[in-house]
């Protein structure tokens, strides 16, 4: 229900510069860790930090974002249980699922992480998710934009500023001027950056394998994945897959991937049905007919002797995106009657009655299930859902607040909590969230009016008021890290 309401549409700027972020973005942006190195000299962590999340808010204003919480929390957790068996030091990953079916990864300077949905849909397993997943966080910990511009001698942080910038001016002005900037920005570098690629293509390779080992995965993924890719290229004709534009994959690459898996003891890839069910998911979020997925799920469910668990579920979710409800509760309920405790299907049962209208029922059925599960995100979301559209305000406001103690960078969370106050008529409390959720999709100069709308509405109280003060100094500042 809440994403429903949360949609926000593909324009053709869009498509530009989701193109330009996955064909441009992983040759030139992929660092992080390794403190005392000599790059760090030339771009420091901070700068890259600032930059990075700065870029990702101006890219969540022009990319189609997926914030469909069991979608994010899998890859989320997934991403960290990887990155905490990297060489990052103290990982500090902040990642964006972007809703396009193309297949694709990339890491961009100061640790943001993207993955297309696509990849989800093309890996057989989540081994081969991993690791492409290992793959760029290896660009990360290696700092490899970072060794690239100490190579080239570039003024740094005014080139990964410009680089940048001219990625949002491609999605803003209609291509062709961006595109003038970026070919402007690389002109000077571009012949050194590619000279360098293979070799960091190779080193992420390497040590993206180290971290699937540690992180106690299957180390040939990563070769089965390649070899999927490269098997699938006869179908896109001139039109590769976008990781491949980037990432180019050939027979020595692979044969020098499936040569270091056998360094390792051999694991086999792990069945996980979570996995299978996001993929299931995403497959029906991208389904352009849902209708005939539908009828394509029924028709194998007549046909099998043993319907697949996983082929249930995307009933379920197709029966949900073409509201006959019914049939989507009946799905789901056969699911839970087999599994009572799968977060997945409980909060896919929430998400249905909450579109049913029926949100004392999702109600009771979170608090039970958060009781197993306490804090969990994607349960807390369809909580504080149900919470507000039953009138329970202040309950769902305490919900949320909750939730963005640890993911305060969530816009979901604040568009959610925008509408809670305002549920509640509290104008400030819609002010403060509306602020928030503007600043994290890159409108910071509407981020700043929404707040000292709230000014005024907290001059009794100091401390209040001082915090709304100290955050508006906070976005003035952050206006500034895309025009150094």
């Amino acid at each position: 229900m809440i994403l429903t309401r949360y949609i926000r549409k593909l324009t053709a700027s869009t498509m530009i510069l989701v193109w330009l972020m996955s064909a441009a973005l992983p040759s030139f942006a992929n660092p992080l860790p390794n403190l005392g190195d000599a790059s760090s000299a030339l771009v420091s962590h901070e700068q890259e930090y600032r930059l990075g999340r700065a870029w990702l808010r101006q890219l969540r204003s022009q990319a189609p974002i997926i914030h469909d919480p069991l979608i994010f929390d899998y890859l989320y957790n997934l991403v960290y249980k990887l990155a905490s068996a990297s060489d990052i030091e103290q990982p500090d990953i902040e990642m964006v699922v972007i809703n396009s079916a193309a297949i694709n990864a990339f890491a961009v300077p100061g640790g943001v992480m993207g993955l297309n949905g696509g990849l989800l849909l093309s890996a057989r397993t989540e081994d081969e998710v991993a690791g492409v997943v290992a793959h760029e966080l290896a660009h990360l910990s290696q700092r490899h934009f970072a060794r690239g511009l100490e190579r080239s001698q570039q003024n740094s942080w005014v080139g990964l500023a410009a680089l940048l910038a001219s990625i949002a001016i491609a999605a803003t002005a209609g291509g062709e001027a961006g595109m003038a900037a970026l070919a402007t920005t690389q002109a000077a570098s571009i012949d050194s950056q590619l000279r360098f690629s293979r070799a960091n293509e190779q080193e992420a390779d390497r040590i993206g394998m180290q971290t699937l080992v540690r992180a106690g995965m299957n180390p040939e993924a990563m070769a089965d994945f390649f070899e999927s890719l490269q098997r699938s290229m006869r179908y896109y004709g001139e039109l590769p897959p976008e990781f491949l534009l980037t990432h180019p994959v050939t027979e020595s690459r692979i044969t020098d991937a499936r040569s270091r898996a056998a360094q390792f003891p051999a694991k086999p890839s792990s069945d996980s049905l979570e996995f299978h069910l996001m993929k299931m998911r995403m497959d029906v979020e991208f389904a352009r007919d849902a209708s005939a997925k539908i009828n394509d799920l029924e028709q194998q469910k007549q046909d099998a002797s043993a319907f697949l668990e996983i082929n249930e579920y995307g009933l379920s979710c197709a029966y949900l995106k073409t509201n006959q409800l019914d049939k989507a509760l009946a799905s789901i309920d056969q699911l839970l009657a087999k599994r009572p405790n799968r977060i997945t299907y409980l909060a896919s049962k929430a998400e249905i009655l909450n579109k049913a209208g029926r949100y004392q029922e999702a109600i009771s059925l979170m608090e039970k299930a958060l009781d197993y599960s306490p804090g969990n995100y994607p349960l807390s979301v369809h909580y504080a859902d149900a919470l507000t559209l039953n009138g329970k305000t202040a309950k769902a406001i305490t919900v949320l607040r909750e939730q963005l103690t640890e993911r305060e960078t969530q816009p979901l969370l604040w568009f959610m909590m925008a509408e809670a106050h305002g549920k509640a008529g509290n104008r400030l409390g819609v002010y403060q969230a509306k602020g928030e959720y503007f600043f994290l999709y890159g409108h910071t100069q509407k981020a700043i009016e929404q707040l000292e709308y709230a000014l005024p509405l907290a001059r009794d109280d100091f401390k209040v008021t001082a915090r709304i003060s100290d955050r508006i100094s906070d976005m003035q500042r952050s206006m500034r890290d895309m025009e150094l």
